[in-house]
């Protein structure tokens, strides 16, 4: 509020400013349909994402994640949203698929 009070304003980055681990900008670059779904997603989401894919030392550990969220992305999901559709807290997952 301070800020807003003094009239400063913060700039936003854009999408081109996020660094993508090269296993992930492959991807985008080989698969059109990965690479829409993935633009679509909130540049959160998006940061999310890369985040966790970066946070493997290895780079097929890397490719492995990748390949195993693809569908979660195709869907529009981020890293942390329910996907069995269990949750009392959505979007985000509680782990109430745990005790299906």
């Amino acid at each position: 509020m301070k800020i807003e009070k003094l009239g400063l304003k913060v700039e936003l980055r854009k999408n081109d400013e996020i660094e993508f681990i090269e296993e992930l900008q492959k991807k985008l670059e080989e698969n059109l349909e990965f690479k829409m779904a993935f633009e679509k997603l909130t540049l959160g989401r998006q940061r999310g994402y890369n985040i966790f894919f970066s946070a493997a030392k290895q780079s097929k550990t890397r490719i492995t994640r990748i390949e195993k969220y693809t569908q979660q992305i195709l869907n529009g999901k981020g890293i942390k949203d329910c996907t069995c559709g269990m949750s009392k807290k959505m979007p985000s997952c509680d782990g109430s698929h745990k005790f299906i």
